[in-house]
């Protein structure tokens, strides 16, 4: 049985709908842990690759502008947990690491769409907040 056109279009959308949802869920539940003083190097690893996938998803899907949102939330978070003392250096090191690379995929993603000023400002933020690791 074909479908039409339309009829294909809206299950791709629906298909995609619904990816989103669940690794949305999945996204909190990275966060949740993250949230606690107690977080372990590995579930901050699992927040980078759930963010990760999302951005992916998005990315996949044609979703610019929700990939660059994954990647800064991502990003934005790292950032946070880098400047965290309260937490270990190793972790805050892993963040750093970590950071580096969204910070590339987001100007990266920047740059192809001409908005140079933004990953310039990412760029100094990043500078701003690992200065103390350089």
């Amino acid at each position: 049985m074909k479908l039409s056109m339309s009829a294909w279009l809206q299950h791709k959308i629906d298909d995609y709908k619904f990816s989103i949802r669940d690794i949305t869920v999945d996204y909190y539940m990275a966060e949740a842990k993250l949230n606690r003083p107690e977080c372990t190097l590995e579930q901050l690893r699992q927040f980078n690759d759930t963010c990760l996938d999302m951005a992916e998803i998005c990315q996949l899907n044609g979703d610019d502008q929700s990939y660059l949102h994954a990647l800064g939330k991502l990003h934005h978070r790292l950032l946070q947990e880098l400047g965290n003392g309260q937490r270990e250096r190793l972790f805050r090191m892993q963040a750093w690491q970590l950071a580096r690379h969204s910070l590339t995929r987001l100007c990266h993603q920047l740059a192809m769409n001409g908005d140079w000023d933004r990953a310039s400002k990412l760029q100094n933020e990043f500078v701003r907040h690992a200065a103390w690791i350089i």
